[in-house]
């Protein structure tokens, strides 16, 4: 085991080597790109020295530092899952190229078009993918060794138990269990392979003098005037305390320290309060819907002229719908059933095929032939396009609700009313959307919610037009 101070420097080192890794393979990717393209216009070495190549090496170096750290990709988890890495070096990478191409135009330096920025895009995203794989591998491998660890010191029972059953499973993450302090139930199971102590056996002083880095406290019914007494006795000898405990699983990423005065308060926000990434949500909205819109009017007037001569009555169908906060407010469809559709739904609610009060029916009498075709392929969900572009909806949320069906809700169903309800979700991108139960629609819903960013949205985006060209839906 190493000291705290050599680990702490150990880390500081190893983050600096990440950035400068990351910025070098960015440095080398503009150069190849440009080199792949260009490649019988110069002399590599003279190229290197080119005082406009250099300058760009520089934006590069500032963009792509300042992205590591904004992204944490340059800080050292004991645990970090390799799809975290993949997202945010993709989302880098996108942010620089962006962010690199403007510093190219504002300060007139040579713009060698769009071919080598999205090849150097390609390339350093990919490059730094492998990088951070390779390294993250040999980390691990190094920790299984025995190097680079963490010695710890457990006070559990059985509400902390799965806590550390990962620690002491999970090698690679570099702890080691010193002692562990419980009741006869957790000592009995770690007896023989770790140092075990009741409670009313272990000298906790004694035992964090003896080369000990953190202490982990980690027991279900939890005293605060314990906890503090604990608190202080690391404090004095310089031991790093965690707390542990089952009322901290509830708190999200959402979660944040805020004072009142001098006064410490837990906030745990059960919706998005990103403000920057709600800001680019909305601004993305206005912008896409104003896109589909302009774009697709003409082939909505064929749509509209379709509806008109397959059935008698108006082109659109409004409703009244449930939306943010329980704020009722009209959404517009294409018109894919009846007229009296609404009187005839009271004949069928017998053939109802979802659970809960939403209705859904496979051969529905009341839909028209060329609604079966829009509610199949989903084009009967555009001008809902015009609530996102006014601000009643958005591209991607919980789909919204009649104001009847939420009178039925459970209570922790009315939380998919906490954020702004959109033409797509996750319920709808799902390989079983059709047969989904009304309760695992609700989760899908609060999954979206509980996990909610922006690249998110455009994963569900993507997913959606690939269920529209499918034409599966009911």
């Amino acid at each position: 085991m190493e000291s705290p101070e050599k680990l702490s420097n150990r880390a500081r080192f190893v983050s600096t080597l990440l950035t400068a890794g990351t910025v070098f393979i960015a440095m080398l990717s503009y150069f190849v790109a440009i080199y792949l393209f260009y490649n019988n216009s110069f002399h590599s070495i003279e190229f290197l020295l080119n005082r406009d190549f250099l300058i760009s090496c520089i934006f590069i170096t500032l963009i792509w530092s300042t992205l590591e750290i904004w992204f944490g990709l340059n800080e050292v988890y004991r645990s970090r899952s390799y799809g975290y890495i993949v997202l945010y070096h993709i989302a880098e990478s996108i942010i620089g190229v962006i962010v690199f191409t403007f510093a190219l135009f504002l300060f007139g330096l040579p713009n060698y078009g769009r071919d080598v920025l999205l090849t150097f895009g390609a390339f350093s995203t990919i490059l730094a993918i492998l990088f951070k794989f390779a390294f993250y591998l040999l980390l691990r491998r190094y920790r299984r060794k025995g190097y680079n660890t963490t010695s710890i010191v457990f006070l559990c029972d059985k509400g902390g138990e799965s806590l550390l059953e990962s620690i002491y499973h999970r090698y690679e993450w570099g702890y080691r269990i010193k002692a562990v302090i419980g009741d006869e139930y957790i000592t009995n199971l770690y007896k023989g392979a770790v140092p075990t102590y009741l409670d009313s056996e272990a000298n906790l002083e004694e035992l964090l003098t003896q080369d000990v880095d953190e202490f982990v406290y980690a027991r279900s019914y939890d005293s605060s005037r314990e906890i503090l007494r604990y608190i202080d006795i690391c404090q004095d000898l310089g031991v790093t305390f965690r707390l542990y405990s089952p009322f901290l699983n509830r708190i999200s990423s959402n979660t944040q320290l805020r004072y009142f005065d001098t006064n410490a308060v837990i906030t745990l926000s059960n919706t998005p309060t990103n403000y920057v990434g709600l800001l680019t949500k909305r601004i993305f909205d206005v912008f896409f819907a104003s896109c589909v819109i302009l774009i697709g009017l003409p082939f909505f007037l064929i749509v509209a002229l379709l509806i008109k001569l397959d059935s008698k009555g108006p082109i659109f169908f409004k409703q009244k719908r449930s939306g943010l906060k329980g704020k009722v407010f009209d959404v517009y469809k294409f018109r894919t059933m009846v007229v009296n559709a609404e009187e005839l739904k009271e004949q069928l609610m017998s053939q109802n095929e979802m659970d809960g009060p939403a209705f859904k029916m496979t051969n529905d009498p009341r839909i028209t032939r060329i609604g079966r075709f829009l509610r199949k392929s989903g084009i009967d969900e555009f001008p809902q396009f015009i609530n996102v572009f006014i601000g009643d909806m958005s591209i991607v949320g919980p789909r919204p609700p009649l104001p009847k069906e939420v009178a039925e809700y459970e209570r922790w169903q009315l939380r998919r009313l906490a954020m702004k309800p959109g033409i797509t979700c996750l319920w709808q991108v799902s390989p079983d959307r059709n047969s989904v139960s009304f309760d695992d629609w609700m989760r899908l819903d609060l999954e979206y919610i509980d996990n909610w960013k922006f690249s998110l949205d455009l994963v569900i985006i993507f997913k959606t037009i690939r269920t529209m060209l499918r034409a599966d839906g009911k």
